[in-house]
């Protein structure tokens, strides 16, 4: 445990007697699932119950394989949920290139403040690099190829130096696993061998509703974990929007829908970081497909959120005709 305390030099995570996979998320695998089973104080419990009296599987499968992005589902006959490593190193690099920019928006040159958008915008070393792994994480939709551990950002081994630059990410990876695991378990417990009278989107709909509330459930008394949990909701949402161009869905609720739905029912405060996490998103998200959204610099993150769903609502309606 010397890496807790440690400053300088490379920090390495992996233990090959402990870590299995073939991926640098491999090393947050045990993490996830201990988050996941302490949600809140009395979900290890329900949990317990869960595998009795609903059959909900005692183990994640996770997918080892070297291949291209497969989504998280729930396995039907065994009420498995079954996770792909591939994704979760998509997952990881996402949260990893949002908090960056984030963080360094003040390094941002100004064609971003007026467009929004982030080409030549590789300024410093870590805008350049965490632009990079986007785009390797982009690159995983199509064909599988090997995470570049010794260039680019990874939470298995980074420098001691920049540690929050890595380890901050881990904590919205872990909160963002919990927000899907808990909507598959929400799925094995409420719908799968039920009688219901839901269709497959209000299914969804449901099990995105139920999820968030069972995370609200472990915030603190003092609030001090609540950005944590919703920066992991959010980017659990934000990052489906990478994987298409458009955010229709026939079995689930369009990507902007969820979106406003997991904000709205977060409560956040106006001034909360979050609506910049989610604007960095749909700005990326933008960029990356050519959507040409409008954009303004004179108004609140929040007012600008809801001002960029509206025209990605408007296109899909245009689109639908």
């Amino acid at each position: 445990m010397d890496w807790i305390f440690q400053k300088t030099g490379k920090i390495n995570q992996y233990r090959p007697k402990i870590h299995k996979g073939v991926q640098p998320v491999r090393v947050l695998h045990h993490m996830n699932l201990f988050m996941f089973q302490n949600s809140h104080p009395a979900f290890s419990k329900e949990l317990t119950e869960a595998f009795v009296k609903d059959g909900f599987s005692k183990t994640i499968d996770i997918i080892y394989e070297s291949e291209k992005i497969k989504t998280p589902y729930i396995r039907k006959n065994d009420k498995t949920i079954v996770f792909q490593e591939t994704f979760l190193s998509y997952l990881w690099s996402i949260i990893h290139n949002i908090y960056i920019l984030q963080v360094c928006k003040e390094d941002l040159p100004i064609n971003y403040q007026q467009t929004g958008k982030f080409i030549g915008s590789k300024k410093n070393q870590k805008i350049e690099k965490a632009i990079d792994l986007f785009q390797y994480a982009k690159s995983l939709k199509t064909a599988y190829y090997k995470w570049d551990t010794e260039y680019l950002p990874n939470p298995e081994i980074y420098d001691a130096e920049n540690r929050d630059d890595i380890e901050h990410p881990n904590m919205y990876y872990s909160e963002a696993i919990k927000f899907i695991l808990a909507h598959e378990y929400i799925h094995a417990i409420s719908h799968i061998d039920k009688d219901s009278s839901l269709s497959i989107l209000e299914m969804e709909i449901e099990a995105d509703f139920k999820a968030i509330e069972l995370l609200k459930k472990g915030v603190f008394k003092d609030n001090s974990n609540a950005f944590l949990i919703q920066g992991g909701i959010l980017f659990g949402v934000i990052s489906l929007l990478f994987l298409n161009r458009t955010t229709d869905s026939i079995t689930h609720p369009n990507t902007e829908d969820r979106l406003v739905s997991a904000v709205e029912q977060l409560n956040l405060e106006d001034g909360s970081e979050i609506w910049d996490y989610a604007l960095i998103g749909l700005k990326l998200w933008d960029e990356q497909f050519s959507h040409k959204f409008d954009w303004k610099n004179d108004i609140s993150s929040k007012e600008e959120f809801y001002y960029v769903i509206e025209q990605v609502k408007e296109r899909n309606k245009n689109n639908s005709k």
